[in-house]
């Protein structure tokens, strides 16, 4: 039995012990507060994180009880999140600041959470091809996922700064094996896709490598933790709570890898791999996890703050939305997109004791 089974079965046990003895504990031991998740797409690895926060008993530690939902893109979450029938969401900013341009209807949401501190996009390139910079690409057939996904406005305004502008054939290629298959048969020179994705191809043994997009590029941070403005002015306290309990998470996920795949192949035994030795499936499910889980924790030499939001950053997407077409005009005030109020309660917590303890599971 795994370590994360023994907590998980003592937490059961310790649960129905509370529940025998529930009439001798005061209330407040009794109650925990429901918080509603929503994901803009089905769950993956990429948040094994979040669930293992939930599954290890991290949220209840917390005093909350959280439920995830999943939706159908950000379009239909956010729009539950204004209406209060979504606590914490996880969008890409993109939307949030194009509602904050003048004339625009304001969302009354801001970010609490920076969790994908840098890039999730990448452009790679076959390991022994000759494109070397992003300057390379002029001329070449870029495949992306499909010509509406969001990150298509970053990819033009880097392509512009870059001096390829317009000089690329741009083609939709969908993600997995048919994505794959287009790089490694020359359809495509270069893919520009989302990290996990590629992580996804060298698991199963394509040998690829990144192209350097550049500070500024790099650092533009994707999903994060938002909530209603009305929740972080009335429930401050829960939205640290979640955020703590998921910067243990994500702690132990840094630490040991393995236990946070395991946890999460419980939790979604269908997105177990299903070929191989198991200790193949459990590499090869921990390269594709810390593509992702690896930028949660990616402070950039900085210090280690969960959760904090670089100025820098915003200021920087700002711009490139607006190189990209996306945004009209830079007048946004940046204030009115994140605060970083909580960021001292989501790190109160004893981070090398946590690790000692990730280590030992």
């Amino acid at each position: 039995m795994t370590t994360a089974q023994t907590k998980l079965r003592g937490a059961i046990s310790a649960l129905a012990l509370s529940l025998s003895l529930g009439a001798a504990l005061p209330a407040a031991a009794q109650d925990l507060t429901p918080v509603t998740f929503g994901n803009p797409t089905s769950i993956s690895i990429s948040l094994a994180p979040l669930i293992f926060a939930r599954d290890a008993g991290y949220f209840k530690d917390e005093g909350l009880d959280v439920e995830v939902l999943e939706f159908k893109g950000t379009g239909v979450l956010l729009p539950q999140i204004v209406a209060k029938r979504v606590d914490i969401g996880y969008p890409n900013p993109d939307a949030l600041i194009i509602s904050r341009q003048p004339g625009k209807e304001h969302l009354p949401l801001k970010f609490f959470y920076d969790v994908t501190r840098v890039s999730g996009w990448e452009f790679v390139v076959p390991a022994d091809s000759e494109i070397q910079t992003i300057a390379d690409l002029k001329g070449k057939t870029l495949g992306v996922g499909a010509m509406t996904w969001g990150n298509i406005p970053i990819t033009n305004a880097l392509l512009a700064e870059s001096g390829v502008g317009e000089d690329i054939k741009m083609v939709p290629v969908g993600v997995g094996g048919p994505a794959f298959l287009a790089l490694e048969n020359g359809t495509v020179d270069a893919l520009n896709l989302f990290d996990t994705q590629h992580a996804t191809m060298e698991a199963a043994g394509t040998e690829i490598r990144r192209l350097d997009m550049g500070a500024k590029y790099t650092g533009l941070f994707s999903n994060s933790f938002i909530a209603h403005e009305d929740t972080l002015a009335e429930k401050p306290e829960v939205l640290a709570a979640f955020g703590r309990a998921f910067a243990k998470a994500t702690v132990v996920c840094d630490e040991n890898p393995e236990v946070c795949v395991k946890t999460f192949w419980e939790a979604y035994p269908n997105q177990k791999p299903s070929e191989g030795t198991e200790e193949e499936k459990l590499a090869s499910s921990v390269t594709v996890m810390t593509s992702r889980t690896a930028k949660f924790s990616d402070f950039q030499g900085g210090e280690e703050l969960y959760g904090a939001f670089p100025r820098e950053g915003w200021e920087n997407f700002i711009e490139v939305l607006h190189t990209g077409g996306q945004l009209d005009s830079t007048e946004i005030d940046v204030d009115s997109l994140y605060t970083n109020d909580l960021v001292e309660q989501i790190n109160d917590f004893d981070k090398a004791a946590l690790r000692s303890e990730a280590d030992a599971m």
